[in-house]
C-alpha cells in the first residue's frame, strides 16, 4: 500500500504540474481528476467549502426517512470497526452530510478538513472524492490518498456506496473515512453490504407504512387473531364501528366479542372461510350487529391467525338500498300544475317533510300518492337514506311478516341460513312507502303497530328487537274510516298512521291542469322520439276535458302517450274518441229489485258485471269495484272468473 501511495502522489503531481495523466492511474480516477479541472477545482485545498453550506436541520428534516432506517445501522458498523480510526457519515441524495460518527482522533481531523455536517461533498466543491465521485457514477466508490483531488484529503481514504430506492433512485450515500494508512478493500464491502440493508430496511419501512395506512383507511373495520384467536390488531374503522379503547380491545379475546361465530373452524381447516354472515359484537352490555367475512392467514401451510372484516348492517342496507334502487327519484318541483288547492297541498306536504312523523295519504288510484311520498322523503332530512316502496297488495299474505320485518336463519323451512333482512331494516335511516296499506291483514296490522309505537322491530323467529330510525308514509285509495267500521283495519292503527294527513285531488277535480300535463307529457315524448316533434291543439285539450278520468293522471299519460304515436298529423289528435266519452255513462250498479242473496254470490256477480262493462280492462274494473288491481285478481282466482 506504501508503494501504492508513493505512485498515486507521483502522478497526481505529475497531472497538476503538467497535465499528464499516468496510463496507471484508475479510469475512474483520472476521468475524475479531468472533470475537477473543468469544475476549476483547486487542487490545492479539498477542505469543505461554506459557501455551499446547507441548513442542517433543514437536511435533518428533508431526510427524516433514511437517517431513522441508517443511523441504527451506522451505529452498528461503527461498534465493529470502533477504535480502528474510522467514522462512518451518511449523506443525502445531493452529498449533503447529514450524520457522522467515528473515533475521537478521526473526528478531529474531520473537523479540522471542514468535513461535518450540512457541508457539500461534490467533486464540483470539493474535488475528487469517494462521496462525489459515487454520486456521478453512480457505483460504490474507494479513494485512496492522493487520488483526491485536493490536497488537504490526501492523508485520507475514502469508501462510499451510493444508497437506493426500490425505483433505482439514489435517496443517499455512506460513506467509511479513515487515516489513508488504514485503507483496505474490505472497508468498501462493509459500506456496500451496509447500503444494500439500508435499502432493504427503507423499502420494508416504506411497505409497512403502506400496509398500515389501508390498514387504517379501508372503510371496513378489521380485526387479526392470532391461532389462539387473540386479537392481535385492529384498524381504525373498527375502532370506531365497536366504539372501544384500543388498547382495551388488543388485550381481548375474539370470543369476548362475539360468541356466535366459531373461529376454530377457520384454525382447524374445516372450513375454509367465514362469507357475509351476520352476527352480533358485544361490548359494554351493548350489541352491535355486523356482517362479517373471516379468512385465515397461512405460513407455510399453516394458519397461523384470522384476518376478520366486518361492516354495520346499516352499511350494508345502505349499500344494498343504492346498488337495487331504493331511492326516491321525485320531488315537489315535478309536480304539474296550476291547482291552486293543488299547490296548496304541496306547501303542506313541505311543512309535514319538515317534520319526523307518519303519514298517511289517501286518494284515488293515479293522483300521484307515491310522488308526494317521493317528495316528501327529498325535502326532508331523511333524503340521503333510502326510500323503500312497497306495495302492500303485492305481497301473498303468507310472505308479508317476512317480507315487512325479515327473518332469521333457520325461521323456516326454505329460510335462507344466513337470514334475511325485512324492507323496514332496508329503510333504516330513511322512509318506507307502504302503498295500499289498507291491503294488510289484520295480524300485520298489529305488528305494524308497535313498530309505529317504539320504532322496533323483530325478524320472524327472532328474539332480539332492533331499533330503527325510520319514518312511515302510508298510503291507500280505500276509505279507511269504512273499512274501520268493516273491521277489515284497525282504528288504533289508522290514528297512529294518520299524524299528517294528505288527500290528494283527482284529476276530474282540477280540469285546469289536464292542459299544462298533457303539454308537458307531450315534451317528454317528444325528447324522446329524434323523428317526431308534435304539438297539442285547443281542441284535443277541449276534448280531454269534457272526460271524468276515472283513471286520473295515469290515465291521461296513458291516453296521450297513445294519441301520439298513432296520429299521422303534426297535431297531436284522438286515435279512438269514442273510448273518452262511452266510459262517461258507465252506470255499474245495475237497478235491481232487493233481494236476499248470499254475499258470495252477489260479489261474483259484481265483479262480472265490471269487467263485462268494461270490456275486459282489469285497471277499470277494479278503480269501479274501489278495490287494488291485485285483489281483484284474487277474487277472480277465488270464484273462478272468466275474464277475457
Amino acid at each position: 500500500m506504501e508503494n501504492y501511495e508513493e505512485f498515486i502522489t507521483y502522478a497526481w503531481n505529475e497531472f497538476i504540474n503538467q497535465g499528464h495523466i499516468n496510463p496507471k492511474v484508475r479510469m475512474e480516477i483520472a476521468e475524475s481528476w479531468k472533470r475537477c479541472m473543468g469544475y476549476e477545482v483547486s487542487p490545492m485545498n479539498g477542505k469543505g467549502n461554506d459557501k455551499y453550506k446547507a441548513s442542517e436541520k433543514l437536511k435533518v428534516e428533508e431526510n427524516a426517512q433514511l437517517i431513522s432506517v441508517a443511523h441504527p445501522i451506522i451505529e452498528n458498523i461503527y461498534n465493529i470497526v470502533k477504535g480502528s480510526g474510522f467514522a462512518i457519515m451518511l449523506a443525502d441524495k445531493d452529498a449533503y452530510i447529514m450524520d457522522i460518527i467515528g473515533d475521537n482522533d478521526i473526528m478531529k481531523m474531520a473537523d479540522d478538513l471542514n468535513f461535518v455536517k450540512g457541508q457539500l461533498w461534490t467533486e464540483n466543491a470539493v474535488g475528487t472524492n469517494a462521496i462525489g465521485t459515487a454520486l456521478f457514477l453512480d457505483k460504490p466508490v474507494q479513494t485512496i490518498g492522493a487520488e483526491h483531488f485536493g490536497i488537504h484529503q490526501h492523508s485520507w481514504t475514502c469508501s462510499c456506496s451510493p444508497i437506493h430506492d426500490e425505483e433505482g433512485n439514489i435517496i443517499g450515500f455512506i460513506n467509511m473515512s479513515g487515516n489513508v494508512h488504514s485503507a483496505h478493500s474490505h472497508t468498501l464491502a462493509m459500506v456496500t453490504s451496509a447500503a444494500q440493508l439500508i435499502e432493504k430496511q427503507m423499502a420494508l419501512t416504506i411497505s409497512n407504512k403502506l400496509m398500515n395506512i389501508t390498514f387504517d383507511s379501508i372503510c371496513e373495520g378489521m380485526i387479526v387473531i392470532d391461532e389462539n384467536l387473540n386479537i392481535k390488531r385492529v384498524n381504525d374503522r373498527a375502532i370506531e364501528i365497536l366504539d372501544i379503547d384500543h388498547k382495551e380491545v388488543v388485550k381481548m379475546n375474539i370470543r369476548q366479542l362475539m360468541s356466535s361465530v366459531n373461529f376454530n373452524e377457520i384454525i382447524n381447516e374445516n372450513i375454509i372461510s367465514y362469507n357475509n354472515v351476520e352476527c352480533d359484537f358485544y361490548i359494554n352490555k351493548k350489541r352491535v350487529k355486523c356482517i362479517i367475512n373471516a379468512v385465515p392467514m397461512k405460513v407455510t401451510d399453516k394458519v397461523i391467525g384470522i384476518v376478520i372484516t366486518f361492516r354495520e348492517v346499516q352499511d350494508v342496507h345502505k349499500l344494498v338500498s343504492k346498488v337495487i334502487g331504493y331511492s326516491a327519484s321525485y320531488n315537489f318541483n315535478d309536480f304539474i300544475t296550476e291547482n291552486k288547492r293543488m299547490k296548496d297541498i304541496i306547501n303542506f306536504c313541505k311543512k309535514i317533510a319538515r317534520s319526523h312523523s307518519n303519514v298517511l295519504i289517501e286518494g284515488e288510484s293515479g293522483t300521484g300518492k307515491e310522488l308526494i311520498a317521493q317528495s316528501i322523503h327529498n325535502y326532508s332530512e331523511r333524503r340521503e337514506g333510502p326510500f323503500v316502496a312497497v306495495n302492500c297488495a303485492s305481497i301473498p299474505r303468507e310472505l308479508v311478516e317476512s317480507e315487512l320485518f325479515g327473518y332469521e336463519k333457520g325461521a323456516f323451512t326454505g329460510a335462507s341460513k344466513e337470514g334475511h333482512p325485512g324492507k323496514f331494516e332496508i329503510a333504516n335511516g330513511g322512509t318506507i312507502f307502504l302503498d295500499e296499506i289498507g291491503e294488510l291483514p289484520l295480524d300485520i296490522q298489529s305488528k305494524l303497530l308497535r313498530v309505529l309505537d317504539n320504532n322496533k322491530i323483530i325478524r320472524v323467529g327472532g328474539t332480539y328487537e332492533k331499533q330503527l330510525d325510520i319514518r312511515v308514509v302510508g298510503a291507500t285509495n280505500r276509505n279507511l274510516k269504512e273499512e274501520i267500521k268493516r273491521k277489515n283495519f284497525r282504528e288504533d292503527l289508522y290514528y297512529r298512521l294518520n299524524v299528517m294527513s294528505i288527500k290528494t285531488i283527482a284529476l276530474n277535480e282540477r280540469k285546469e291542469d289536464i292542459d299544462v300535463l298533457v303539454r308537458y307529457f307531450v315534451e317528454i315524448l317528444n325528447a324522446k322520439s329524434k323523428d317526431q316533434h308534435k304539438k297539442v291543439n285547443k281542441s284535443y285539450i277541449d276534448k280531454l276535458k269534457k272526460y271524468n278520468w276515472p283513471g286520473n293522471v295515469r290515465e291521461l299519460r296513458n291516453i296521450v302517450e297513445r294519441d301520439y304515436y298513432l296520429s299521422d298529423e303534426y297535431f297531436v289528435t284522438s286515435y279512438d274518441e269514442e273510448q273518452i266519452t262511452s266510459t262517461n255513462d258507465l252506470d255499474i250498479h245495475d237497478k235491481k229489485e232487493l233481494s236476499i242473496i248470499p254475499m258470495q254470490i252477489l260479489e261474483k256477480e259484481t265483479i262480472e258485471n265490471a269487467i263485462r262493462i268494461c270490456d275486459g280492462n282489469i285497471v277499470k274494473a277494479a278503480n269501479y269495484l274501489n278495490i287494488s288491481r291485485s285483489t281483484l285478481y284474487r277474487k277472480i282466482k277465488r270464484y273462478n272468473i272468466n275474464n277475457n
